[in-house]
This record gives structure tokens, sequence and C-alpha cells, in this order.
């Protein structure tokens, strides 16, 4: 039995150096994006996408992950104090590459902003039963609805391995590059 590939830190909201999370909900803000299902990869100890995706009015609904103890104890502490949020936004603990399908809801937007930044070497072994970075990608793109959109940070730890794979999974699943907004790189299911 092996254990769960984690990370041992966490990250507070650190926008001069990674705004990825506040530019997602700057650009949904931007597109007037309503009554969305979303599905956010990597909360933060700040879990800012999913606070103001459930005070800002828009109806939308968030699920985010963490591999951070941190970072699901900040949530856990979070709801507790502001049940509000609990409504619309759920953020859970796991290792992003054992996600079950099965276990997913269809989204209308997902963030890849953490794509290939976590380098375990056990990740995709028969032992451990991960997915690599790629096939991470793949089941997100299946998980979204035709019409939803798949946002890239382009200034991620993972941006040289992330680079290598778009162009590879651009031809072979229907997405098309419709924009760029700040640091994200907007994709659209056909």
């Amino acid at each position: 039995m092996l254990q769960m590939n984690y990370w041992t830190d966490k990250w507070d909201l650190h926008e001069d150096v990674c705004p990825c999370d506040v530019h997602v909900n700057e650009w949904i803000k931007d597109q007037g994006l309503k009554n969305k299902d979303i599905f956010h990869f990597g909360t933060g100890t700040h879990h800012v996408v999913g606070i103001e995706q459930a005070r800002n009015g828009t109806n939308n609904a968030v699920m985010g992950i963490t591999a951070s103890i941190e970072e699901y104890d900040a949530y856990i502490k979070l709801v507790s104090t502001d049940s509000a949020i609990a409504k619309s936004y759920i953020a859970y603990f796991g290792d992003i590459y054992l996600t079950n399908p099965r276990l997913l809801p269809s989204f209308d937007i997902v963030t890849m902003v953490h794509l290939c930044e976590f380098f375990f070497p056990n990740t995709a072994s028969p032992e451990y039963g991960g997915m690599t970075d790629r096939g991470v990608l793949d089941l997100f793109t299946d998980k979204t609805r035709s019409g939803g959109y798949l946002l890239f940070y382009t200034n991620s730890m993972g941006k040289e391995r992330t680079a290598e794979i778009l162009p590879v999974w651009e031809k072979e699943k229907p997405v098309e590059r419709v924009a760029d907004f700040k640091t994200l790189i907007v994709y659209r299911k056909k």
C-alpha cells in the first residue's frame, strides 16, 4: 500500500507572484458568466475562486481540489464559520492524478492553472495507479461540456511542460484557443 502523494506546504495569496486565481475570477466577471459549474485545480489557503464565486451573485458553483492538508484545513475553517459559502463551493483533499471520472459531474469551466507542476516520480506507475499530466488534461477535457472553457496559467511552474502538451492536445481533442486574458490562456470545447 502506497501513501498518497500530497503537497507538504501551502499557498497563501501572493497576487504579485501568482495572480492566476484572481485572474480566473476577473475573466469570469469579464465574460459575464452566470449559473456555471466550475472545477478549480489548486485552491490555495486563500480559496479566492470559491469565495468570490460564492459571494458575487452569479450563482456559479465551484468544486476545487487541493493536495495540501493546510489548504484543506483552511477550507474547513472557512465553511465552518461561513455556511453560505458551503452552498456553492466545495473543496476536497486529494491527488488530482488519482481522479476517478465516475465521481465527477460535468463542468462549464475547468481551470488547469497548475497542470504539470507536480513531480512525483511514481504518479503514473502501476503501483500508484495515477495518471500523467496529459491523462489529467484529457479526463477534464472530457468532463467539460460542449461550449465550455479550459483555462491555463502562462506563468505556471509547469509552463514549459504544459507548452509541450497543449499543441498535441489541441489536435487530438475538440478544443480551440479562443483568447488570452491577462496571465490566462483560454480554450473552448467545441
